[in-house]
């Protein structure tokens, strides 16, 4: 079994999940607002900032691929989605206590993008 291409559907799973939690709260916020209760706010920024870190970590888990294979790229992956769920729960509690989920988050990015590198100038981690 590959790791990485499940890896990939979780993250967009995840992102799925937390559109819907998003389109579950908008009943009390007419579109196209993206402001009202908080509970809806705290829903929308988790799901725009998980988006967001989609940007990178999904080239990065690809690219990192050849030079990693496909258990360290999973791996790293797998940390970059309980850091997501970190965030989110924390995010949902309290936006202040996000920091540890968003640190996971970035640290399993920023190796993927350096093994993605790495990989692109031939070198194999």
């Amino acid at each position: 079994m590959e790791f990485t291409p499940l890896v990939t559907l979780l993250a967009v799973f995840l992102t799925l999940f937390l559109s819907m939690k998003v389109g579950g709260l908008r009943k009390d916020v007419p579109a196209p607002a993206t402001t009202g209760n908080e509970a809806f706010e705290r829903a929308n920024r988790i799901h725009l900032n998980t988006v967001e870190q989609l940007v990178l970590f999904l080239p990065s888990l690809w690219l990192a691929l050849p030079a990693l294979g496909d258990h360290y790229t999973a791996g790293l992956g797998a940390a970059w989605l309980v850091g997501r769920i970190f965030y989110a729960r924390a995010y949902t509690k309290d936006p202040k206590t996000r920091g540890r989920g968003m640190a996971l988050t970035f640290l399993a990015t920023t190796a993927l993008w350096i093994a993605a590198l790495a990989g692109v100038f031939g070198f194999a981690l």
